[in-house]
């Protein structure tokens, strides 16, 4: 397991986690942070998820689990729910400035692993 790519990877694992551990982030449980990714591919992907579509999008989780932890995520700051101006039933998750930080600082955990 001594490749260059799988150093470079636990060193970003390292960093992460050390990240994590320094700064005040709430923490997240593994389904947590695998929804918010999730989410951060659709922002990056310059989509506005509903909260609807969000809860049908997981094999992994249930749409009650997948609400229960948007609820979650909405609680400690890394996710604003937007309703919709012409259907009040309809809620877009948007990005908080608290989630724009910690993907910044895990992209630049990602770089520091490979030394760019």
């Amino acid at each position: 397991m001594n490749t260059s790519t799988s150093i470079s990877y636990i060193k970003f694992l390292n960093l992460a986690n050390a990240m994590r551990e320094l700064t005040e982030f709430p923490v997240l449980n593994p389904m947590e942070e695998y929804l918010l990714n999730h989410i951060a591919l659709a922002w990056h992907a310059n989509k506005n998820p509903s909260v609807s579509q969000t809860m049908h999008t997981s094999s992994e989780m249930s749409p009650s689990t997948v609400h229960r932890h948007l609820t979650t995520l909405r609680r400690k700051g890394f996710v604003r729910l937007n309703v919709d101006e012409r259907d009040n039933r309809v809620k877009f998750i948007s990005h908080t400035p608290l989630s724009q930080q910690y993907f910044s600082l895990l992209g630049q955990c990602l770089s520091d692993s490979v030394g760019t």
